[in-house]
């Protein structure tokens, strides 16, 4: 899964590339503690819960009562942080510099930035699932063996 993402992510990135160059004005954002903050609450948001916004929400209405308490949480968080992200949004998003590799590197050059940081995630991707793979082969013959 993690591989076609990535792959998905080079097409798109072609994709958006084009566009900007045919004179599409680009969505630049933040690069602040933000991103990373909120990365790590989705990651382990979508672990705990067992899925996705829209994985809580069908399985909840299929009679899974557990993911009310997913959806309630959901809900409550959201207005927490809608309640207090005027206070909140200048130290961890909006004072941050915008990063657009585009105009740092030139736009080739920020297409390549971009394809070579996806190249280096698709090499870890690679790199942990034959570590992974060589592990369960390892679990395995001591189990055949025993």
């Amino acid at each position: 899964m993690a591989k076609a993402i990535i792959f998905g992510m080079a097409a798109s990135a072609i994709g958006i590339f084009s566009y900007v160059q045919l004179g599409m004005a680009p969505k630049i954002m933040w690069a602040g503690p933000n991103a990373a903050i909120g990365g790590l609450l989705f990651g382990f948001g979508i672990v705990l819960a067992g899925g996705c916004e829209t994985g809580w929400m069908y399985r909840a209405v299929e009679g899974q009562v557990h993911y009310w308490w997913v959806g309630l949480g959901n809900v409550i968080g959201s207005t927490l942080l809608a309640w207090c992200w005027d206070d909140i949004a200048a130290p961890l998003a909006t004072h941050w510099q915008k990063v657009n590799l585009l105009n740092a590197f030139g736009p080739f050059g920020g297409l390549l930035a971009t394809y070579l940081l996806l190249l280096i995630a698709l090499l870890l991707v690679i790199a942990w699932e034959r570590h992974f793979f060589r592990r369960q082969a390892a679990v395995r013959t001591v189990k055949e063996s025993a």
